[in-house]
């Protein structure tokens, strides 16, 4: 089952691959770092971004990106992969949370750091491994992935966060991001998901509203099981 599904990832992968965007009203500081290099680059306004990219933007910066009939605005302080910028079908949803699940299966029980904090190579190659491997980069992809939300890619946001959450084992502890995107397993209706992640945060430090918050949609989980 487990190879079934890394092949089909892997062939969704190829096509995918082929799609580029268009990078528009680059503001501040906008750096890419493409899949065959080694260092971060100033992006360029209308500079055609590949698929294999990965984004970066600093404070007061954004870029707007587009291509592929999607477009998506990019604010401060955030990080995306461009791959990860499409829309899902629920099975490609399904598909993605079941290999992220079998991805993490091993880690689960391992209070270390995250299994990316090797660094090779030269040190040009080390210093940008040390920026990407940082907790630090993940929070600026977890930021990344609520704006893919907000520009109408739920799906892709919370599959984003899952690998975030594995890769950077220090960001599980922000209260406010694990709530969001429990809410989009939540909205989509897969609710097995969302509890799941309710009742994680119900042993996290909550303030007595978003306690409340978690307990309204544990409650509200129950009885949908309960009538299916």
């Amino acid at each position: 089952m487990k190879s079934i599904l890394l092949n089909l990832v892997f062939f969704s992968g190829i096509i995918i691959a082929q799609n580029n965007f268009t990078a528009e009203n680059v503001k501040g500081e906008v750096k890419i770092l493409n899949g065959n290099s080694e260092k971060w680059i100033e992006l360029e306004n209308n500079q055609t971004v590949n698929n294999d990219a990965i984004l970066s933007t600093g404070k007061n910066s954004s870029v707007k990106l587009v291509g592929n009939d999607l477009s998506l605005t990019m604010k401060e302080e955030s990080a995306v992969s461009v791959s990860d910028i499409k829309k899902m079908n629920m099975d490609e949803l399904l598909l993605a949370l079941a290999v992220e699940e079998i991805l993490d299966a091993p880690q689960k029980n391992n209070k270390g750091n995250s299994e990316n904090t090797a660094v090779y190579g030269s040190d040009e190659k080390e210093r940008n491994n040390a920026v990407i491997n940082s907790d630090d980069f993940g929070f600026k992809r977890l930021s990344g992935a609520v704006q893919l939300s907000e520009n109408g890619m739920p799906e892709s946001a919370v599959v984003v966060a899952k690998e975030v959450y594995r890769k950077y084992p220090g960001t599980k502890n922000d209260v406010n991001y694990r709530i969001f995107f429990a809410d989009i397993l939540y909205s989509k209706g897969l609710y097995e998901e969302a509890m799941t992640e309710y009742k994680s945060l119900q042993e996290m430090n909550l303030s007595e509203k978003q306690n409340a918050d978690v307990q309204e949609k544990l409650a509200s989980i129950k009885k949908k099981l309960l009538s299916e």
